[in-house]
């Protein structure tokens, strides 16, 4: 069946070519995903020690991070042969970028949620968003077909695409269109699209997990794991940052 991802299909190219040695396995993705979420951890851990101790460095830290992952996400996609090096640089590049932010929304909403606060309340929402999509794709309550497929990569397109309109007319308008798509609190169209993120991430997730049962299925060689980790770990961080979003939200409307 053909793969409508580009970056996907560019691997399988590659993998008629190229697939020979040790073949990718499903324990083998899981290692190298826990890995990259391990590295991130730490850095998270090591970004909230400096701002701690140096706070006038954190902002341009966090803008090198920003950068820098977006690097690492871009050579360990397209490029699998350096993805085992790559990969974990997106990995302690956004494990920064978390640590920095979660301390934001922290001390903003910290007091909102009660026990867990909004950034352990903002991880147990998204690791039960990433156990039920699992559940849905093995179960194949959804099917991951090419309409499937061209869907959702429709809908992040025209995601992208309202991002960078919202961008151009902020020039113009001082944010105004801005404000009234993605930061009014009290707004319902805004509490709506917080929401259609959070469902684009779900289904990014089901893409996701067709790729490491292709990868798997297909004999791609073993080095295609850290890709195919690291693009899980992307949509899963994608997820923790609108669930994030969506309760700085929620706590915002409460308090009025």
């Amino acid at each position: 069946m053909k793969n409508n991802n580009p970056v996907f299909s560019k691997i399988e190219r590659q993998s008629v070519y190229d697939n020979v040695g040790e073949a990718a396995s499903y324990t083998g993705v899981m290692a190298k995903t826990l890995i990259l979420f391990a590295l991130a951890i730490g850095s998270a851990f090591g970004s909230l020690m400096i701002a701690g101790s140096n706070p006038s460095l954190y902002m341009g830290l966090l803008v090198a991070s920003i950068i820098t992952g977006l690097i690492g996400v871009f050579v360990s996609t397209l490029k699998p042969n350096v993805a085992h090096i790559f990969g974990p640089v997106y990995a302690i590049s956004e494990g920064f970028s978390l640590g920095i932010i979660s301390l934001v929304y922290s001390a903003a909403f910290g007091d909102a949620f009660g026990g867990p606060g909004i950034v352990g309340l903002a991880v147990i929402i998204t690791m039960s968003i990433f156990g039920g999509m699992l559940f849905v794709y093995s179960s194949r309550i959804i099917r991951v077909t090419d309409r499937f497929r061209r869907f959702v990569i429709g809908v992040g397109m025209g995601i992208l695409l309202t991002f960078l309109l919202t961008w151009i007319v902020s020039f113009f308008d001082g944010g105004q269109m801005s404000y009234t798509l993605f930061g009014n609190p009290n707004s319902g169209l805004v509490l709506f699209l917080s929401l259609v993120l959070i469902m684009y991430g779900a289904f990014m997730l089901l893409l996701q997990f067709d790729h490491v049962e292709r990868a798997v299925d297909q004999g791609m060689p073993k080095r295609y794991e850290w890709t195919v980790g690291v693009g899980l770990m992307v949509s899963i961080v994608y997820i923790y940052y609108q669930v994030l979003r969506l309760l700085a939200i929620l706590a915002s409307r409460s308090r009025d």
